[in-house]
């Protein structure tokens, strides 16, 4: 590994080199806390750097393969070197991972080398030394007093509260930021807070949003250096050219504050500002072109056409890992999320017992979130034969979706969702609540006029869910002849309308406005 390291290093200089020479491309900068890949285009070594929290890791990855492939621009991507993740992957030294980050900053992919990021498993994991607002602040203070400069970008785009303070030192730099937003999440820190982390607010401080408006800042600084805090999230939409959501009824839910008891006041303002200058957009998420269960790993292979036959047995093997009794006319409903608020768990836990009972269905919930949710998911499934729960296995969670026959989703928001998006490409069927992108990407199911692919409900309570069960098992009890044909046409169209590259195209516009200097 060392010697490889060596000759990329070589390689990298003559990359150098040749780069100068050529004929200048728009440069972007991509600033991310995680991506769960990298193009092979970038070098092997690129695959040793993936972490993944979240879907931000999944769009973050595949809109860089596909600004990648494009050949448009000069792309540059930002992210923390997680070194115990880079040593599970490759048997390789400390010495040998700072080396490699010094050979991949010549193929555009720049790490950020500090020990916040050393140690963790997970870009959110908690830590009782590096908590996340120590670990954001690090990184951005790479972004902001090394790479902004050294690359100068033409655009820089960043991604959620950790890298929030980008887009204001962006401004003061005369750079175009677009931010985007994943989930409604925020930190606040006092300008001495930001100082003391190594970063220079002082010089960008107009364009940063504070808890108590200052009043001429740049001459009246002192008397908010250390009482007034900034709101990360909220002057990110602030102070970038472009701001947007992943999906667009999303965006409509902020802009008309359908949630004012779980997003900030301030957050709300500036979406509100920001949709009136004509400078947000609602730009839909989508999964990743590997999800496909003609290929995908862990499952019994399938398409459409040998779906009838093989998915009862992805069904099967789904139940027995799962420790469900092996019943194939079973009605299998699989729970896809965290467990966290967002998400609404607490109404599947509260209610799962009443629809096993009344309704003679399977449930499956593989997922991590919350410890009193998981340990009230292991009691019930312990003394209900019907109810299986285990903690997040990607390669289960796979099978879930390739085995089960519905997947549930009733969230008090969703900023977009992947999951309701890659089930029906496996013919599994999503019920979720109307909301956000899941809204945005499931329609009711109309047989009669072969339209839809799921089934939604209103309300998150315990009579919407089980309206959106109700109509799930509608469906179910169809003749078979008629649920394949339906089944086939919605594995088709998923495919088609939820597509990363039309996801890339559209900020691929962005970029272009932006170069062009198209911002009004």
């Amino acid at each position: 590994m060392e010697k490889e390291i060596e000759k990329l290093a070589r390689e990298n200089k003559k990359k150098i080199f040749r780069s100068s020479i050529k004929k200048s491309r728009p440069k972007i900068l991509l600033c991310t806390p995680e991506v769960t890949e990298l193009p092979e285009g970038m070098g092997n070594a690129a695959n040793l750097v993936a972490a993944k929290g979240g879907g931000l890791g999944d769009i973050s990855a595949s809109l860089i393969r596909y600004l990648d492939e494009s050949k448009e621009y000069e792309l540059h991507i930002v992210l923390p070197k997680y070194d115990n993740k880079i040593k599970k992957v490759a048997a390789i030294t400390n010495e040998q991972i700072d080396r490699l980050a010094i050979v991949l900053s010549g193929r555009g992919i720049h790490l950020v080398n500090d020990s916040a990021f050393s140690y963790i498993n997970d870009p959110y994991q908690e830590h009782s030394l590096h908590s996340s607002i120590r670990r954001a602040l690090v990184f951005q203070r790479y972004i902001i007093n090394n790479l902004l400069d050294w690359l100068q970008p033409d655009i820089v785009h960043c991604n959620d509260w950790m890298t929030a303070l980008v887009p204001a030192a962006a401004r003061a730099k005369k750079i175009k930021s677009l931010f985007t937003l994943h989930n409604v999440f925020t930190e606040n820190q006092t300008l001495m807070q930001i100082e003391l982390s190594g970063i220079k607010p002082l010089e960008f401080a107009k364009w940063l949003y504070f808890e108590k408006f200052p009043v001429d800042i740049e001459t009246n600084w002192k008397q908010h250096f250390d009482n007034n805090k900034v709101d990360f999230t909220a002057s990110a939409i602030f102070a970038a050219d472009y701001f947007n959501t992943v999906s667009h009824t999303f965006l409509k839910e902020l802009k008309d504050n359908h949630f004012d008891k779980i997003v900030p006041r301030s957050i709300y303002e500036m979406i509100k500002q920001k949709c009136e200058q004509g400078r947000a957009l609602g730009i839909l998420n989508a999964p990743n072109d590997t999800v496909n269960p003609k290929v995908l790993d862990g499952i019994i292979n399938f398409n459409k056409h040998t779906m009838k036959d093989i998915k009862p047995l992805n069904k099967k093997l789904f139940q027995k890992k799962m420790g469900l009794p092996q019943i194939a006319d079973i009605p299998l409903f699989f729970w896809p999320n965290r467990l966290y608020f967002q998400k609404s768990p607490e109404l599947l836990i509260i209610n799962v017992v009443y629809f096993v009972n009344k309704y003679n269905i399977q449930f499956s919930i593989v997922a991590n979130g919350d410890i009193k949710h998981e340990k009230l998911l292991e009691k019930i499934s312990i003394s209900n034969a019907n109810i299986a729960f285990k903690h997040f296995d990607e390669d289960l969670s796979n099978l879930g979706k390739a085995g089960s026959d519905f997947i549930l989703m009733p969230s008090r928001y969703e900023p977009c969702g992947l999951p309701q998006m890659e089930a029906p490409r496996f013919g599994t069927l999503p019920v979720v609540r109307a909301t956000g992108g899941l809204k945005d990407t499931v329609e009711q199911l109309d047989v009669k006029n072969d339209k839809g692919n799921g089934f939604l409900f209103e309300i998150a309570d315990k009579a919407g869910l089980e309206y959106g069960i109700r109509e799930a098992l509608k469906f179910y009890e169809m003749p078979d002849e008629i649920k394949v044909e339906q089944i086939k046409r919605i594995m088709n169209e998923s495919k088609r309308n939820f597509s990363l590259k039309k996801t890339a195209e559209k900020y691929m516009d962005i970029y272009d406005k932006l170069i062009k200097g198209k911002t009004d």
